[in-house]
């Protein structure tokens, strides 16, 4: 049918698009009139033909399940949760509960008083090294951590990456695949896997509001993990847990970041995710609540039964502009990736704060994005509200402590690009 319907048309190369859009441009320079640049150091290009498309093969989920991060007083309401929709839970806790029949996240918060078990369906999200980075100290000594971390390798034959600090810092996609990939192979310099058959690789993820970069993400995550388990000979199965991350959310128009994590829930699933997981809009300023945990809920709800999300495995393969951006993405990040491994590795680099500065430096840039309006926030910085008053609906601390201890490197530190704003905002309210 298709090719009866178009026959009757000559297709057109790649290159008479170009000589088509130089002719129009009237003399203009095509590459400083149509191209844009990304701080992923990626050149977006106006179309994308078949001739030059480099056609990728990753594997996607054949599902994606909502999941539903609970405390330790949901737990014993599990079950009216589970027959609201939820299809896998998310608990931190020093516990493991035993009444969960589904498939189940479990944060430990003591792991050096835990029992770990191998458990079909149980992902534990267990990471010393992103400790390390967000606390600027190790829990123990580094060999004690890394001691603990084989002996809970060694029963679950799993490894748990939290990504999601480097996202919510404010490092751009190209940083969060590289420093993601070398946190990964640090633990393989690390630990024996003599004894491992097929290692579980679980990823945690936070995902922005560019969401065709954050697809491509996902599945550069995918790209890489596979060049990294492939050099080291190593059978692997990887796992994606994705939540809409924290850096682009508001207090200021805060229904807003409901459109927000609806995008980034999308990208989740579109990109490959295996668990997807909501956040509360108005998590930053508010207690957990029952309302805004049932709207996060109903999102993903939404996506699944009435938008059909779940319907294909694989619906963004064969975008020449997603396979494009996968491809360059991988490989910019896996170029950043070599130098950071040169240098020592990604602990290293972090006790020489090299890290921590490429991520001051980003968000810096990001910022005066920010303040210059090329980097928009609808609701913050354009189309704001002049009514819009919070000072009275915060319950919690909204902005981070500087707390003054010894630590043995500077933390990375999670930030929302529009604090600063809201700092002055909230300081006119007060006025």
């Amino acid at each position: 049918m298709s090719n009866q319907l178009f026959k009757e048309f000559e297709p057109v190369s790649e290159k008479a698009w170009k000589q088509k859009i130089q002719v129009d441009l009237k003399g203009k320079d095509y590459n400083k009139t149509m191209l844009t640049s990304t701080d992923e150091g990626i050149d977006i290009k106006p179309f994308y033909h078949l001739d030059s498309h480099q056609k990728l093969n990753i594997p996607s989920p054949q599902q994606w399940l909502i999941t539903e991060k609970i405390t330790g007083d949901d737990i014993k309401n599990i079950e009216q949760r589970q027959s609201k929709g939820t299809e896998a839970f998310w608990i931190k806790s020093n516990k493991q509960p035993k009444q969960i029949k589904l498939p189940l996240i479990l944060e430990v918060e003591e792991p050096q008083n835990f029992k770990f078990e191998s458990k079909e369906n149980l992902i534990y999200k267990f990471d010393p090294i992103h400790n390390l980075a967000q606390s600027g100290n190790w829990v123990n000594t580094q060999k004690q951590d890394l001691d603990l971390y084989q002996n809970f390798f060694s029963i679950t034959h799993s490894i748990s990456i939290d990504a999601r600090l480097y996202h919510n810092s404010g490092a751009n996609i190209t940083q969060q695949l590289a420093y993601t990939s070398t946190h990964l192979y640090s633990y393989f310099k690390e630990l024996d896997f003599s004894q491992t058959k097929t290692l579980q690789i679980h990823i945690f993820c936070s995902v922005g509001p560019n969401y065709f970069f954050e697809i491509a993400k996902l599945k550069a995550f995918r790209v890489l993990v596979n060049t990294i388990c492939k050099h080291q000979d190593v059978d692997y199965k990887l796992n994606i847990i994705s939540e809409p991350g924290l850096h682009h959310m508001s207090i200021y128009d805060y229904n807003v970041n409901m459109l927000r994590s609806a995008t980034e829930c999308m990208s989740a699933v579109l990109g490959g995710s295996d668990f997807v997981c909501n956040i509360a809009y108005d998590k930053i300023f508010k207690t957990k609540n029952d309302f805004s945990q049932r709207i996060a809920r109903n999102q993903l709800l939404i996506l699944k039964n009435e938008s059909y999300f779940d319907k294909v495995s694989n619906a963004s393969d064969g975008s020449y502009y997603i396979d494009h951006l996968t491809n360059a993405l991988s490989e910019k990040a896996l170029e950043l990736f070599k130098s950071i491994e040169k240098s020592g590795g990604l602990i290293q680099q972090m006790f020489d704060g090299k890290i921590q500065e490429k991520i001051d430096q980003q968000f810096e840039k990001s910022l005066k994005q920010f303040e210059n309006k090329s980097l928009k926030l609808v609701g913050v910085n354009i189309f704001e509200n002049e009514d819009d008053h919070m000072k009275k609906q915060i319950e919690k601390d909204i902005f981070p402590k500087k707390q003054k201890r010894k630590t043995l490197l500077k933390p990375i530190t999670e930030r929302r690009i529009a604090e600063q704003l809201e700092q002055q905002k909230l300081a006119q309210e007060n006025a």
